[in-house]
């Protein structure tokens, strides 16, 4: 079955990046005009969700309601709460700060997963804190403080983590790696998470040609499986979608209705829509793929 996707809003100033469903409406990124919005499928409408979020991209909502944001151009993740104001987190790593965040999960625990890899675009200011001497997964959680966090390094073996994603029990942890622009070999990398909350030693579930531009965004749908958007018009297949076992049998291909398929996430009544960004500023969605969402 193809799937069948429409320009829902946009296009914005440069390209659209995370996605987030809260349950009613699809938060979603426009990262140079440095703005996250908010689609309603019912009125067809996108409005302002927050402005000024230093180049926000990955999006993801916590049990509370607030929503955190990866900041590429503040190289941080920060957290817009309910009542409207924006609280830092902490982006020091061993004294250091670290890179580039571009996707972030969070966990039932409250625990936030990042994606910190390096980016071509370069952060706000001058370059006076260096970047790390790694691309990894991080993870934040809280402190015996309020509102103090906890800044710890996951992986060992990355080398430009560009998203992440838990599974429905949340003992995998599945990690997009590489960036082919910087001479990278793109990776989706698995690992297995202790009770501790540590990764054991991960393993190459699905590894592309030297030519693909691998994984930026992912999502699960209700089998367990990864929905996966990548590729580029550049070089190898083209822009993608990929659905993938957590085996790493990649089950179906469907073409991207733009260049440079950003992220996915399904959305709409019963998450039966699956939402993506791209490239081109804009938010796209196909309302009949055969798949739904996980409700976590």
């Amino acid at each position: 079955m193809t799937w069948e996707f429409e320009k829902v809003a946009g296009p914005y100033k440069g390209r659209t990046g995370g996605l987030a469903w809260d349950g009613k409406t699809m938060l979603f990124s426009a990262v140079q005009e440095e703005r996250v919005l908010r689609f309603d499928p019912g009125t067809g409408k996108a409005e302002v969700f927050r402005n000024y979020t230093g180049r926000a991209n990955g999006l993801a909502i916590a049990a509370d309601g607030s929503v955190f944001g990866a900041q590429e151009g503040g190289r941080r993740v920060i957290q817009f709460l309910k009542d409207g104001s924006t609280a830092p987190t902490k982006d020091l790593l061993g004294g250091k700060h670290h890179n580039q965040p571009t996707d972030v999960i969070v966990d039932s625990k409250g625990r936030v997963w990042i994606a910190d890899p390096y980016n071509g675009t370069p952060a706000y200011g001058p370059p006076v804190y260096p970047y790390l001497d790694h691309a990894s997964v991080l993870r934040l959680e809280r402190g015996s403080r309020p509102r103090a966090w906890k800044l710890a390094r996951i992986t060992h073996d990355t080398c430009g983590p560009r998203s992440v994603l838990l599974s429905a029990d949340e003992k995998t942890l599945y990690v997009a790696d590489g960036d082919v622009e910087r001479g990278d070999t793109c990776q989706l990398f698995v690992y297995p998470v202790k009770p501790d909350g540590d990764v054991g030693p991960g393993k190459v579930l699905v590894c592309f040609m030297a030519v693909e531009r691998g994984i930026e965004g992912m999502c699960l749908d209700s089998e367990g499986n990864i929905v996966a958007c990548a590729g580029w018009k550049k070089s190898g297949g083209g822009p993608v979608i990929y659905v993938i076992s957590a085996s790493g049998t990649i089950l179906e291909t469907h073409p991207a209705p733009a260049d440079l398929p950003m992220r996915c996430a399904f959305g709409d009544a019963g998450l039966t829509s699956l939402y993506l960004t791209a490239a081109d500023g804009g938010l796209y969605r196909a309302t009949d793929t055969g798949r739904r969402g996980l409700k976590r």
